[in-house]
């Protein structure tokens, strides 16, 4: 507990010295409510309200070490906003969403990187919706809540890319809402915030999700109180929630992050006076905010990066351990990590990716000792799996 502390303390009393620092524009018109993710070390953006939806379908790519966008191919469904997305295995799945003509959608898209070609799947099974939530938790993607024109959902699916086909899970405990954020967080998904329509009431819940007992926990709520059309961006161990409009149309700036403690730390506010309806990815650990709607009424094409001081991490942690299932584990991006058995047999090489982190998963019960060889240091943890 004490590693876990000393980081805590670290990222408490670092990131409050954050800054936002202003990258490449999208090459178009402002747009809020479109859609943002990540692919191969590259940001996307694409669909959302631009005024009007003419250029609603351009892809945009965005290449941090050039600081630039490139279009891609754009995207060949009906123009939309409200729509959400989730990446799987080296692909971005785009679902649902409200039609320029007004109406609730269902179909899904998948959009390959490698080959810059998209490809229409079958229908979502469930009803036509708009303003849902989707994301991906340990290689498994899952998509639920949202609103259709008179009512709002908390239905909860999970989708197996190999057969094409959507199950249903339990419904999600926060109760009916759309405009909930949901990202990733190590092993669980983080789900809070949003609004019921019928009547509008705004939702204080935060719910954690635990894949493998398909179970939720409750966690601490939004600092910054009530909240929806807010922006949520994970790096694996560290989510960023900021921007957004109260249950008083007040639109805010204000950011926190959530640690892998489920704490809510302060960072520094949007360079703007409020904003809602932005999108945003990360890179290399980094968080990429931009878009939306500012308290002018004005949409933006701006785009903005907080870098997170991942490299500087003072020590690295383990947790839990012992472990009857699955370890944790925080160090600098890119680490070498060797696990080797109390006997001296290496059992597995791996690596932490760009933020740092790495679970290792599927020992057998033992002992065993952990190599972490990052750019100029090295340290040895054991670990113990019940």
């Amino acid at each position: 507990m004490k590693g876990i502390f000393i980081l805590f303390l670290f990222f408490t009393t670092f990131l409050n010295a954050q800054n936002w620092n202003s990258v490449s524009s999208v090459p178009t018109a402002g747009r809020d409510d479109g859609l943002c993710f990540s692919l191969n070390g590259f940001g996307y953006i694409v669909t959302g309200y631009l005024g009007s939806f003419n250029e609603s379908n351009k892809l945009f790519q965005y290449d941090p070490a050039a600081n630039s966008w490139n279009e891609k191919a754009p995207f060949p469904g009906t123009a939309r906003q409200y729509s959400v997305v989730f990446t799987l295995n080296n692909k971005a799945y785009l679902i649902g969403g409200y039609s320029e003509s007004g109406q609730a959608l269902k179909d899904v898209w998948c959009y390959d990187a490698f080959t810059n070609s998209w490809s229409q799947l079958t229908d979502f099974p469930g009803l036509s919706r708009w303003h849902a939530t989707a994301l991906t938790i340990q290689e498994t993607a899952y998509f639920g809540m949202g609103t259709t024109a008179d009512s709002t959902l908390a239905d909860f699916w999970t989708y197996n890319p190999y057969q094409d086909s959507w199950t249903q899970l339990s419904n999600y405990p926060g109760g009916p809402n759309r405009s909930v954020l949901g990202v990733p967080l190590l092993n669980e998904g983080i789900f809070g915030g949003g609004f019921d329509i019928n009547p509008i009431t705004y939702s204080s819940s935060w719910f954690s999700f635990n894949p493998a007992t398909g179970s939720w926990t409750a966690i601490p709520a939004f600092p910054g109180g009530l909240r929806s059309y807010g922006t949520a961006i994970s790096n694996d161990f560290t989510i960023l929630v900021g921007g957004g409009m109260d249950e008083n149309s007040v639109f805010h700036n204000d950011c926190y992050l959530l640690d892998h403690t489920k704490n809510w730390i302060p960072t520094n506010p949007l360079p703007l006076s409020g904003l809602k309806g932005a999108k945003g990815f990360d890179l290399n650990g980094n968080f990429y905010l931009g878009t939306g709607l500012n308290n002018g009424f004005t949409r933006i094409s701006d785009f903005y990066k907080l870098e997170m001081p991942l490299t500087s991490v003072p020590e690295t942690v383990v947790f839990p351990n012992p472990s009857k299932d699955y370890f944790n584990l925080i160090s600098e991006p890119n680490a070498k990590v060797s696990v080797f058995s109390v006997g001296g047999q290496l059992i597995q090489t791996l690596k932490t990716n760009d933020a740092g982190f790495l679970e290792i998963k599927q020992l057998p019960v033992g002992l065993y000792v952990c190599l972490i060889e990052g750019k100029s240091t090295s340290e040895i943890k054991k670990i113990a799996k019940l």
